[in-house]
């Protein structure tokens, strides 16, 4: 999903700037630290007005191809990457962001206790589960590293330079996506149990589009909620999502993770307030084994996989023949393989853009305003 910001009149311009001076004036009472880390609560308070806006908007967002957003699947990689550089990047990772480290434990002891009251293909690893486990928790939540995580796949796409340099979470979108996969069953299974998705900050508007992709991984739930006047119900049939409540003794609702990459076909009730998305049976990607050198794709290709090709069309699923969907950016300049770009949370890597590096603050300036 593209999402585009309008500001509500939450936040003014006034309060904002109010508050701006106030940190400003308060800077010199937080407690001094090595230059690296005070260097960093500098520009954190510099940009905390911006975040807090960000905070206090009301995001639309377009349903869309989501072409900015990370979406490799691994799939000609997964031993390589799984045996001979994910541990390490998973130890660098935790290393360099703390928020990870706790979540990322926190996770562990959870799934420690819950593995053995599951049942799981034999080449589900503990990482997979708990890279599951710590996303649903945090998304459940809505906390400041679930929304520091989709921000950064939503736009850490943008080019392997992007992905390489600026993006600190590739262990845990690498066991998060494997973990989907190796958990999907059958389209016919999972297609005909409808669910829903709403959030109570953001609304759906159709882009024009018959096909879209979420963009980040997407929780839907078996109840229908009440959509208030201004948010649009989402009416999901997916064929990738996988049912995980059991991870959560929630038997009784039905609670369903859509991957990222999934393609829907888009329609709208005559209300225009419920949008109505059935898959395709079919992913695509743009990425195809990223870090160890593949490079971003003009079109994103298609892929079925083993179960969707056993799989027949379901009654008023939107299927088709595989095809490429063309992207409006070219493919970028070739980038040197892994072993000579450094993991992006080693220290040695280049200054990320802009936005990244707000989106990489933005849970600390959160917890920082928290503190104050």
């Amino acid at each position: 999903m593209y999402v585009r910001s309008q500001v509500s009149s939450f936040g003014s311009p006034n309060s904002l700037s109010s508050l701006f001076l106030w940190l400003l004036q308060h800077y010199r009472c937080f407690p001094k630290r090595k230059m690296k880390t005070g260097y960093f609560a500098v520009v954190t308070v510099l940009l905390a007005p911006m975040i807090l806006m960000d905070i206090f908007q009301v995001k639309a967002e377009i349903l869309d191809m989501a072409d900015n957003a990370f979406d490799d699947e691994y799939l000609k990689c997964t031993d390589r990457m799984e045996i001979k550089y994910v541990p390490q990047l998973l130890k660098e990772e935790k290393t360099s962001l703390q928020l990870l480290e706790d979540v990322w434990e926190n996770a562990k002891a959870k799934w420690e206790v819950r593995k053995t009251q599951l049942f799981l293909p034999v080449s589900f690893k503990d990482n997979h589960g708990i890279a599951l486990m710590a996303y649903i928790s945090e998304a459940q939540e809505q906390t400041s590293f679930y929304r520091l995580f989709s921000e950064a796949v939503k736009m850490a796409g943008q080019s392997r330079k992007d992905y390489i340099y600026g993006f600190q979470f590739k262990a845990f979108h690498f066991y998060l996506t494997k973990a989907l996969q190796l958990l999907r069953r059958s389209c016919e299974d999972s297609y005909k149990n409808v669910v829903y998705s709403i959030n109570q900050n953001t609304s759906f508007t159709f882009g024009g589009l018959n096909q879209a992709r979420f963009g980040h991984f997407t929780l839907a739930y078996s109840a229908k909620p009440q959509a208030a006047n201004d948010q649009v119900l989402l009416t999901i049939h997916t064929c990738f999502g996988v049912a995980i409540e059991n991870f959560f003794d929630k038997e009784s609702e039905r609670i369903i993770l859509i991957p990222l990459n999934e393609i829907f076909h888009v329609s709208q009730n005559e209300a225009g307030n419920n949008l109505i998305l059935q898959s395709t049976n079919k992913t695509c990607s743009h990425y195809e084994c990223a870090f160890l050198g593949g490079l971003k794709t003009a079109n994103c290709v298609e892929n079925m996989g083993m179960k969707n090709q056993e799989s027949t069309d379901l009654p008023g699923m939107k299927g088709q023949e595989a095809t490429q969907i063309p992207a409006p950016a070219p493919a970028p300049a070739p980038v040197p393989g892994p072993k000579t770009h450094p993991s992006a949370s080693s220290g040695k890597m280049l200054l990320p853009i802009f936005g990244t590096f707000i989106t990489l603050i933005s849970g600390s300036a959160i917890n920082l305003f928290v503190a104050l």
